[in-house]
This record gives structure tokens, C-alpha cells and sequence, in this order.
């Protein structure tokens, strides 16, 4: 999701594109006649020295995420041994600048308080994802402070077209299946995948070497979410909802039961436990001049996607 609007963002703004893509990978919503494809993968630097081969920039927005079934060696293969092979092979290359999508998850857990670019993290992280971001991130600074002009964007969690994993919240409710408003009172930090897009160009562009952009939409809680979501979609939302520690359980029993069910929740336990930190996206706002889209747009704009892409399935 993130790599494909990144790219659709660089052609649209005139420049020239190449893609890595894992083979067997769904490329179709990628203009193959203005998109250069090629087949690799970040754990394999040749396929990397082929892609980057050339290029002026590179963004690097490849990794594992939470609920992909990885477990903690896999994490550290592809997301900090990954962006290792990016960063070496952007420096043999001689790349002008790399751009390395991280998360605010490198910033650790902070529930109920404000997260900026100059706080400091938390520790210990949450081992898997988090803790592999987290790594990441520390590869591509060090680069930055010696041989790489690198910059770093933290978005918190994002939606949008394409929003497969991030969007089981969104998917749910569009199809009945949320009867209840989870945490209804938790501040949820989410920023719509576009702004992601313009935001990686942006830095790109203007960003300054070796300092992070948080990219965040302003904060709402789960109901001012659910409610905007009704909204645009012209369903009701639901009246019943589920406090934290009732939530947190039911999450837990329900990732138990995933590998028999082969249904995945719209939310992790970690993510639960993450809520409540309220993300500020101002620095993206007043450096790179990112004007963040409104929550009922990116919504509407993800809803349409969703029921286009349902009524192709189906």
C-alpha cells in the first residue's frame, strides 16, 4: 500500500520510477509502461544493486508488519538486516539521498501522552515489529551521520486504498460486522496513505539529512472515527461499545485462535497497548509543507476503494 502510493506520487510529480517487487507480487495498480519493474528482494543485495542501479533516490518502504505471522529471526532478516543491504547498496550506487519509512512505533510506548520528534524512546520495545523498526532505524541514522544522505519518516498507523491489513477496522463495519465500538474513548493517531505519499516526496525533496518526520492526521478517538466513518458510508453506527481490558482479552483470545480460524482481528495486542499515545504531525506541516488530508476525505476515499475493490471480487 505504502510503496505503491509513494511510487504513483514520484510519476505523477515527473520522476522517473523504478520499483522492487517480490516475485508473484500484485503490481496491477502500477502503470507498467511508466514504471521500470524489477523482481528482488531486500534480504538479497544483488537484486537490490540491480534495482538501485542509476537511481539519484531510493525510498525504502519494504518490511514485515504486525499480524504477519513473522516471528522475531524474520523480523531481524528483512527489517533491520534488510535496510542494511538499502543502505549499502545505496552508498556503493552513489544515491543523492535515500528515504527510509520507518513507524512512530521506534518511539516506543507513551500511552496518554504526547510524541514528538524530540522525544525520547521508550524501552523496552515490544519485541517483533517494533522492536525491529526501532533497529531499522538506528542503521539508517548511523549511515546518515558518515557516509549516506538518508532522511526518515515515522508515519503512525496508516489507511487508504489498498489498506488490506490496517483497514479490518474500516472493512468490518462497512460489511456489518462490528456490532460494538472497541475503547470508543481511546485517541487513535492514523494518517491517510496519500499524505504518506506526498509526505516521502516531500522529505525527499526537502527533508533535512539524518532527521525524522512524523507523519500523523490530527488526532480523533475511536468513536469520533466509527461516527465520520457512518458518515460517509451511510451506515449506522453501532450503539453498544467494549471497554480496554475487555477489548485487550478478546483481541488476545482471538490472535490464539487465528492459525484454526485463518481470520486475523482488525487490531493487534500490541496495538491496543500502543493506544492512547497522540502522535503530532505538525513538524511534517511547517518543514516539508505537508497540508494533511481531512479525515471525512480519506475516509470517503478509502470507502469508495473498498466497495470497488468487494464488488471486483465478488
Amino acid at each position: 500500500m505504502v510503496g505503491g502510493a509513494i511510487a504513483l506520487e514520484l510519476i505523477q510529480a515527473g520522476y522517473d520510477v523504478a520499483a522492487l517487487v517480490r516475485t508473484g507480487s500484485d503490481i496491477s495498480h502500477l502503470p507498467s509502461d511508466e514504471i521500470a519493474i524489477f523482481e528482488g528482494d531486500v534480504t538479497d543485495p544483488e537484486s537490490l544493486r540491480d534495482a538501485i542501479a542509476g537511481r539519484t533516490s531510493v525510498c525504502h518502504a519494504a518490511a514485515l508488519v504486525p499480524g504477519s505471522g513473522a516471528d522475531d529471526a524474520e523480523f531481524e532478516r528483512v527489517n533491520v538486516s534488510g535496510t542494511r543491504n538499502v543502505c549499502e547498496a545505496s552508498v556503493e550506487a552513489g544515491v543523492s539521498r535515500m528515504l527510509f519509512v520507518s513507524t512512530v512505533h521506534s518511539f516506543g510506548i507513551h500511552p496518554g501522552e504526547k510524541v514528538d520528534e524530540t522525544t525520547i524512546p521508550s524501552k523496552p520495545f515490544h519485541t517483533g515489529y517494533d522492536a525491529s523498526k526501532a533497529r531499522a532505524e538506528e542503521v539508517v541514522l548511523e549511515f546518515a551521520s558518515t557516509t549516506l544522505d538518508a532522511v526518515v519518516i515515522n508515519p503512525t498507523v496508516v489507511f487508504g486504498p489498498r489498506s488490506r491489513h490496517s483497514g479490518r477496522l474500516i472493512s468490518m463495519f462497512l460489511r456489518g460486522r462490528l456490532p460494538a465500538i472497541p475503547l470508543p474513548g481511546r485517541q487513535l493517531s492514523l494518517v491517510y496513505s496519500g499524505d504518506v505519499a506526498r509526505g516521502a516526496r516531500l522529505a525527499l525533496e526537502n527533508g533535512k539529512r539524518g532527521e525524522r518526520y512524523i507523519l500523523a492526521n490530527p488526532g480523533v478517538t475511536i468513536r469520533e472515527f466509527v461516527q465520520e466513518l457512518a458518515g460517509v458510508s451511510g451506515r449506522s453506527a453501532p450503539r453498544l461499545s467494549v471497554p480496554g481490558w475487555l477489548a485487550a482479552a478478546g483481541i488476545a483470545v482471538l490472535w490464539g485462535l487465528s492459525p484454526m480460524t485463518r481470520w486475523k482481528p482488525p487490531v493487534t495486542v500490541a496495538g491496543i497497548r500502543h493506544g492512547g499515545t497522540i502522535y503530532d504531525g505538525g513538524r511534517a506541516n511547517s518543514e516539508l509543507h505537508l497540508d494533511y488530508t481531512s479525515l471525512e476525505d480519506a475516509l470517503a476515499d478509502t470507502v469508495e476503494w473498498m466497495r470497488r475493490d468487494a464488488s471486483t471480487d465478488g
